[in-house]
């Protein structure tokens, strides 16, 4: 790192710490990450949001300009010797219909830019709701991740999509796909801090993800392993995020083409998940990182008929015919199926990752780490959610405990 660069982020540390120490304990700071920077490999990283195409209303009719580029990411100090870091969730694109088809219509399918604020933040329920005696992170160090970028916090290139519309004109644009230079600007910055203001790394570390975060947390988890010691007590939580997915999209977007280009910086520990193709990625993903890291506990929920997992599956199976993505047929036909396959994805990574567990909530309902229905969900055996999740992080011996394979069968509707 540059001398000048050095100095940028000690500033951002500095400016972090005053804010943190000036407000409430509870309170979250933002900090900017936008400067492009080379990493330790060499790799010229260009942190960024996607720069989609948003509808602004003028005296004409509504204009597309592009989205706010900046990105950032949110700090709230703790316990240092305890880290929680959560991936934000928010769609995906891959195509020119999902990048640019659904933002000029006014719903895109991808968060645009950093919409989160430190005071919705602040507002947020579940696991960062610090207030709540029950929360099991309550005391930690957190590290809030944002997610902008369509791409499941993967992606390295800038990629180009072209849309044709009716009247065969053509709009051309381009989405920055930089969710993983977004991820390794905040790590980076993570491991400036603790070098140089803590002086240690932390002891202890819960690392979480919902929807599209879910993906982010798991790709990203060799970078984040280098940070911490062998010996610290590590947790990994996926949220809403079942890798149910079609070989069209594998191929679109996951593949060493691919339009986000994951593998430009894939983990040589994931490789061999990401060449197993759709139907088995997910699977191996947990496979491969257990294998790696045997010390790490891994746990994933989701409701048996996420209706937001549902529409994109469905989104994929027809990404060429939009008007088939939210037909009530298709939606139904595509329940099934997805059900069925999250369903097995679970039973067949449990069976081969000693140290992951799974909780099958019923019902429809997406994502829920940072909801106050945290604290009251009990469907899967009426197991609590808090109790499982708390066993997964404190206790030491999982036998006996509430963190353990469970689902509401043959009762998950809602």
């Amino acid at each position: 790192m540059s001398k000048s660069m050095q100095n940028v982020w000690r500033v951002a540390i500095i400016t972090a710490l005053a804010a943190a120490s000036a407000n409430a304990a509870a309170d979250w700071v933002q900090i900017d990450a936008s400067e492009p920077f080379v990493d330790q490999d060499g790799v010229q990283r260009n942190p960024s949001c996607s720069g989609g195409p948003q509808l602004v209303p003028t005296p004409a009719g509504p204009v597309p300009v592009p989205a706010d580029t900046d990105y950032s990411f949110f700090f709230r100090a703790g316990d240092p010797a305890k880290l929680a870091v959560f991936f934000d969730g928010g769609g995906a694109c891959w195509d020119a219909n999902t990048c640019i088809g659904s933002a000029l219509l006014g719903t895109p399918l991808y968060a645009l830019d950093v919409d989160e604020t430190v005071a919705s933040l602040g507002a947020a329920g579940g696991l960062a709701d610090f207030g709540n005696p029950d929360n099991p992170i309550a005391d930690y160090t957190q590290v809030f991740i944002p997610y902008c970028s369509g791409d499941l916090h993967t992606g390295a290139t800038d990629t180009t999509y072209f849309l044709s519309l009716p009247d065969a004109s053509i709009v051309p644009w381009t989405i920055h796909h930089r969710g993983n230079d977004n991820v390794v600007a905040v790590l980076r910055w993570l491991v400036d801090y603790y070098a140089n203001e803590i002086g240690h790394a932390p002891g202890k570390a819960f690392l979480s993800g919902a929807s599209a975060g879910g993906y982010g947390v798991l790709y990203n988890y060799p970078a984040m392993a280098e940070l911490l010691p062998r010996h610290a007590s590590t947790q990994l939580m996926v949220d809403a995020a079942n890798g149910v997915i079609n070989q069209d999209f594998y191929e679109r977007a996951l593949t060493p083409d691919g339009v986000w280009r994951v593998w430009d910086n894939l983990s040589p520990e994931l490789t061999s998940a990401f060449s197993s193709g759709p139907d088995h990625l997910l699977i191996e993903t947990f496979k491969s990182l257990g294998a790696n890291h045997p010390g790490t506990r891994f746990g994933q929920y989701t409701t048996a008929f996420d209706d937001t997992q549902i529409v994109f599956f469905n989104i994929a199976r027809h990404v060429e015919q939009p008007e088939l993505w939210f037909d009530p047929d298709e939606l139904v036909s595509a329940g099934f199926e997805w059900t069925i396959r999250a369903r097995t994805y679970m039973i067949l990574t449990a069976l081969q990752n000693w140290h992951y567990r799974f909780y099958l909530a019923k019902g429809t309902d997406h994502t829920v780490i940072a909801d106050d229905k945290f604290y009251v969900e009990n469907s899967a055996k009426g197991v609590p959610l808090v109790d499982w999740l708390d066993d997964m992080i404190n206790r030491s011996f999982p036998f006996g405990s509430d963190w353990r394979n469970v689902s509401c069968t043959p009762n998950c509707l809602p």
